[in-house]
């Protein structure tokens, strides 16, 4: 019998949210995983660790705002102390405000950067110590946004930029110590959060959320909006012993909307 993909190991994901971080937390624990949830809302994140355990896997959790350094410093300490170490550290928390350049606070920006790549920066250097001892690895979850641009969606694109080219530079740094670091670059993924939005612009635009979904789907080559559970299984992949060979890439995961040259 062929073992889980991530049996015992122990990985911290920060930004668990409803979409992706809860599936991702599922999948990881399906695959043997033992886990660290961190987000800013405790009460969600006590409902993904009892799903996780209720299907047989372990989870704690450490409500967190990763974009306080000191929080980011103790959530690692607690998740390594919780598991008995580290063996990877899944970096998706993000701050989104629609906003146009023209218009924008640029105080929000600067804490979109704070979350989403300063915040992933912390974690990974407290983490270093139990990374270089299990020879383990990074993934930091991106968007295709930083590929393509998007009206009104330059905070959270720049940030999630800055946080490529960090996936770049640690991984340049850090493969000496055995340590594999990557990013996964979602695009529309279909799950509750895009639910939602869809039946709040159908309802401003006065059509019906299918034909929203449908027209979004002829945009893509697969002809189809790749789910949140496809979109988690790549982030499996990278921290899995199949992408043993795999560091410094940015996996575009988005039905072949963006095509790296």
């Amino acid at each position: 019998m062929t073992a889980p993909l991530l049996d015992g190991r122990a990985i911290l994901i920060s930004g668990v949210g409803p979409g992706l971080g809860r599936k991702l937390a599922l999948q990881c624990a399906a695959q043997g995983a033992r886990l660290a949830l961190a987000a800013r809302s405790a009460a969600f994140l006590d409902e993904v660790a009892a799903e996780v355990r209720e299907s047989g896997g372990e989870a704690v959790t450490i409500p967190t705002d990763v974009s306080d350094p000191a929080a980011c410093r103790a959530l690692v300490t607690k998740g390594a102390e919780a598991l008995g170490g580290l063996d990877a550290v899944v970096n998706s928390a993000f701050r989104f405000t629609a906003d146009r350049f023209e218009e924008a606070d640029l105080d929000g920006w600067r804490q979109a950067m704070a979350v989403a790549c300063f915040g992933g920066l912390e974690i990974a250097q407290a983490a270093l110590p139990h990374l270089k001892a299990s020879r383990g690895c990074i993934v930091n979850v991106s968007t295709v946004g930083t590929r393509l641009g998007s009206d009104g969606s330059g905070g959270y694109n720049i940030a999630k930029a800055a946080l490529n080219m960090a996936t770049r530079q640690l991984a340049v740094e850090l493969g000496g110590h055995g340590i594999r670091v990557n990013g996964a670059l979602m695009g529309w993924m279909a799950g509750e959060p895009l639910r939602q939005s869809f039946a709040s612009r159908a309802a401003a635009r006065g059509v019906s959320p299918e034909k929203l979904e449908a027209d979004l789907a002829q945009a893509i080559p697969l002809r189809r909006i790749p789910t949140d559970d496809e979109c988690a299984g790549a982030v499996i992949f990278l921290l899995s012993d199949l992408a043993a060979a795999v560091t410094g890439a940015l996996l575009d995961v988005n039905g072949g909307q963006y095509m790296a040259n």
